[in-house]
């Protein structure tokens, strides 16, 4: 079947979903909860972050970019046949409104694109419970295929590693013997019966290779975000820094390895908590920038789109 002929299929690109405007953190927050108020102290938290990220009282999805860059990649590469659309697992769109914006489109076959590259057993779980709570709402059902996750993709680990660079010049210039990286990703909750062995292992895969490209001295694993009962996963952000204080370096660069987009969290622990305490323990700080929608990332993912699209062109 020629190219013009192919079925079209619909690309969701998932992300977790943030507030807007500082009007939309209570009503965030209600979602984020599931349905529970949030507490004034919470309130404030997140106010606090938005403005403190933001620096004003609304900021850019950088997520929606993201999204509208790969369409536009996919429309030059294969004009009509994919139509691409952003969902929110806990903010708008939903993912179940992006989802019902396909099927009202005419389509049938669906790919997922999560945006995060590694998976964890609770994302991946929160991911699909997601996606059958949004099928169940559709007027009729599609067929779906959710690419797990991509950390070995070229084009974001050239992306993340050119970043890096960057920012370790910035730093130190060509003394690298001397900086410690510190790699941080989303902490996830864990227990005996689902360990999350693998999702660490992936981790520190991506920061181990990452201090042998650069040339730092030691590598660093730490976690942010933990939140609710249970064991999660750590260090902590900071708890990592103290330790990179107490073991000698002057110099530390973090590199988010799991992060794709800007996001209110991830650049609030960035320059905020972290930048902070680093400055209080007398390290020189700095931090890699998050690939967004960097070209090589664009190509990859566009091309990582394609090649899950032809197993449906073989059904």
């Amino acid at each position: 079947m020629t190219p013009d002929r192919l079925p079209p299929i619909g690309v969701l690109v998932m992300e977790y979903g943030e507030p807007a405007t500082l009007a939309d953190v209570v009503p965030y927050l209600t979602a984020h909860y599931h349905g529970y108020p949030p507490s004034p102290e919470d309130v404030a938290s997140m106010r606090e972050r938005c403005q403190r990220v933001w620096s004003g009282t609304s900021g850019d999805s950088a997520a929606r970019h993201l999204a509208a860059t790969l369409a536009c990649e996919l429309a030059q590469r294969y004009g009509a046949r994919f139509q691409v659309v952003l969902g929110a697992r806990h903010w708008h769109p939903t993912v179940a409104d992006a989802l019902a914006h396909l099927v009202q489109a005419g389509m049938q076959r669906v790919i997922v694109l999560p945006l995060n590259p590694v998976a964890s057993q609770m994302s991946l779980h929160s991911c699909q419970n997601t996606l059958d709570r949004a099928q169940e709402s559709l007027e009729r059902p599609v067929h779906m295929r959710l690419i797990a996750e991509w950390p070995d993709l070229p084009g974001y680990l050239s992306v993340l590693t050119t970043n890096a660079v960057i920012a370790l010049d910035r730093l130190v210039g060509n003394e690298r013997g001397h900086v410690a990286l510190l790699a941080i990703a989303h902490s996830v909750a864990e227990s005996a019966r689902k360990p999350e062995t693998d999702y660490q292992w992936r981790l520190r895969r991506m920061m181990q290779r990452l201090v042998a490209t650069l040339g730092c001295a030691a590598g660093y694993l730490a976690y942010y975000g933990a939140e609710g009962p249970g064991q999660w996963l750590g260090p902590d952000t900071l708890t990592a820094l103290e330790e990179i204080a107490r073991a000698g370096f002057g110099y530390v660069l973090a590199v988010p390895i799991n992060s794709v987009y800007d996001n209110v969290e991830v650049c609030y622990e960035l320059d905020v908590r972290m930048a902070e305490r680093a400055a209080a323990l007398g390290l020189n700080y700095a931090r890699a920038a998050i690939p967004n929608a960097a070209p090589a990332l664009i190509a990859d993912l566009a091309t990582l789109v394609a090649e899950t699209a032809s197993v449906f062109d073989q059904v």
